[in-house]
């Protein structure tokens, strides 16, 4: 017998979803499948709520939501057999959509039934995982504004892009060693990526894997009002190769440190946000350790 749980996040996206074993129970055949659905209320819930499945012997847990359910239940998983499946049911859903994972639930359902698995890559900031990508300066302030305007949809998150580019200032005086090598930067924007997509099929790191062993890394330096919004359509247009503020490196690991005065920093980790109380910043990545179901 199949153990499959289920961690829905209920707010997701449009928040529209119904998810109960009535609905899901046409999709698993009950001789082959033991299924538990469990809801995640607040903030890290979902991580408890992974820690409790896999004390109950779950083989597979489920994680319905964007890329922070993901995070949350996925950190539970890192370097144990235990199988994560993906229903994406959030607003950018980067990481099911760099794992090619539909947004049509059915078609969700099938790969987890499918039973194909990948090993892929997991990066680690401070010893905390993160699956698709972090950043520190423009996008976090985006993600600030995002989380502001209540709403779940594309044209909210361009209204916290416009907002952001309004009110942008660089605060952040960072030193990096990577590659051997140290520089200093006071970034637009700081990102670092482990998947090829942002969400909403936004990307600034097309070439990037999930089983490269590897991080890339973009930087992009102080930039005027006109140029940000410059960069924003060559973004949206696909276009951002050609955009020579631009710089790209790939890593294993890398270390930050803030030289400025602040007495803390934000960030975004898969499109959380948090408050940095940290100087430094180490970031590496953990290979194949982590066993997803993906087509």
């Amino acid at each position: 017998m199949n153990k499959v749980h289920f961690i829905v996040n209920p707010i997701a996206g449009r928040g529209d979803a119904t998810f109960n074993k009535a609905s899901l129970s046409g999709y698993f055949e009950p001789e082959q499948y033991e299924l538990t659905i469990k809801t995640s209320n607040y903030p890290g819930h979902a991580t408890l709520l992974a820690k409790e499945s896999l004390a109950e012997g779950a083989g597979i847990i489920v994680a319905c939501g964007g890329d922070g359910t993901i995070n949350e239940v996925a950190s539970c998983l890192v370097h144990t057999k235990v199988l994560l499946g993906i229903i994406p049911m959030g607003s950018g859903n980067g990481l099911a959509e760099s794992l090619d994972i539909s947004r049509n639930i059915k078609r969700a359902v099938e790969i987890i039934k499918s039973g194909k698995t990948n090993r892929i890559d997991v990066a680690m900031v401070n010893g905390k995982p993160f699956f698709s990508n972090m950043g520190i300066g423009f996008d976090a302030t985006v993600i600030s504004n995002y989380n502001a305007s209540q709403h779940r949809r594309f044209w909210a998150y361009l209204k916290a892009v416009i907002k952001s580019i309004r009110d942008f200032k660089y605060n952040e005086k960072i030193n990096v060693e990577m590659n051997g090598k140290s520089f200093k930067t006071r970034p637009f924007m700081f990102f670092i990526s482990n998947s090829k997509v942002m969400g909403y099929d936004i990307s600034l790191t097309r070439m990037a894997s999930l089983q490269d062993g590897l991080l890339d890394v973009v930087i992009i330096d102080d930039l005027s009002k006109f140029q940000m919004l410059f960069m924003g359509l060559f973004i949206l247009l696909r276009l951002d190769q050609y955009l020579k503020k631009i710089q790209y490196y790939k890593v294993k690991h890398l270390k930050l440190a803030f030289e400025d005065k602040q007495k803390e920093h934000l960030m975004q980790a898969d499109g959380e946000l948090h408050n940095l109380m940290d100087r430094e910043i180490f970031v590496n990545v953990e290979e194949k350790a982590l066993h997803v179901l993906c087509p």
